[in-house]
């Protein structure tokens, strides 16, 4: 069984996770690419610094860090401990 989670948390993922997640080859990240609710993934961020053409877009982008942060802390007090308990740590 995966996380389990009650809502929508602010949570994210890095390029490493999107190229295995969705099977990402070299050619694809030469390719346009919209990260609709990219969140706080920082895929964009890692993709665009190697020259890779992404964009993305998060409704949790209207908001400030200061506003974010205790909506990510929350989280990882909600997701941690199941991250821990599936790894046997």
């Amino acid at each position: 069984m995966g996380i389990q989670l009650d809502q929508v948390v602010p949570w994210g993922r890095c390029l490493a996770e999107y190229v295995s997640m969705f099977a990402l080859n070299e050619t694809d990240l030469q390719k346009p690419i919209l990260d609709c609710g990219g969140g706080l993934a920082s895929f964009t961020a890692e993709a665009h610094a190697q020259g890779a053409p992404v964009v993305a877009c998060d409704p949790i982008y209207a908001f400030s860090a200061a506003d974010i942060a205790p909506r990510i802390e929350a989280a990882r007090k909600q997701i941690m401990p199941q991250v821990r308990q599936r790894l046997g740590a």
